[in-house]
């Protein structure tokens, strides 16, 4: 009986200073409770979903979580600053997910339905007609858009020129010109300044 007593005493005792020993910094493991929590991670989607509705975006309530997470988790994968998606997506449709361009353009993004048929096995999204106008979609495509084309220009303004023209007519544009100042390239790049500024780094 003694040295069941004494082991339930070590017992304890280990409990305790395993407790007393947890990290509580940015990122913490619960893995004893079965899951894990990130806090920069958390901490940053919190700030999309403020920052998405501080700018108006036209997403249900109860979606705008769970598309900044979506946007968050795809800039992760994609290595794409999630803050130069959001200033994209500012320029592009004003945080609408239901505009439609007059060049066919779609959604948030503005992704074209030539761009989803081309990497929908890439982004792992089959292709249909309406795919683009889900959030979630659009946001991924527009975001693996953004990551392909950074593996064919060296700098921000011909990637976002790129976004903005299509893959094609921005080659044939650019053989004089690799770094495209335009309207469009400039208020992005602003945006994203201001986004950096505003918004931490992961």
């Amino acid at each position: 009986m003694k040295a069941l007593k004494y082991l339930a005493l070590l017992g304890m005792i280990v409990g305790v200073v395993s407790l007393t020993s947890l990290n509580f910094s940015d990122e913490v493991a619960f893995s004893s409770l079965g899951f894990e929590v990130n806090w920069e991670e958390e901490r940053a989607v919190e700030l999309i979903v403020a920052h998405l509705a501080d700018k108006n975006a036209l997403i249900p309530d109860e979606q705008l979580r769970d598309v900044a997470r979506t946007m968050y988790d795809a800039s992760r994968r994609y290595e794409v600053d999630y803050r130069l998606v959001l200033a994209v997506m500012d320029a592009e449709s004003n945080f609408r997910h239901d505009v439609v361009s007059d060049a066919g353009a779609i959604g948030i993004m503005q992704v074209k339905p030539v761009v989803a048929r081309e990497f929908s096995d890439e982004v792992g999204i089959p292709y249909k007609r309406d795919v683009l106008h889900c959030p979630h979609a659009n946001v991924r495509f527009g975001v693996y858009y953004l990551s392909w084309l950074s593996r064919y220009y060296d700098n921000e303004y011909a990637v976002l020129y790129a976004y903005n023209v299509g893959f094609t007519r921005a080659r044939q544009n650019m053989q004089r010109n690799s770094e495209p100042k335009t309207w469009y390239t400039r208020k992005v790049m602003e945006e994203y300044e201001r986004n950096r500024s505003r918004l931490p780094g992961v």
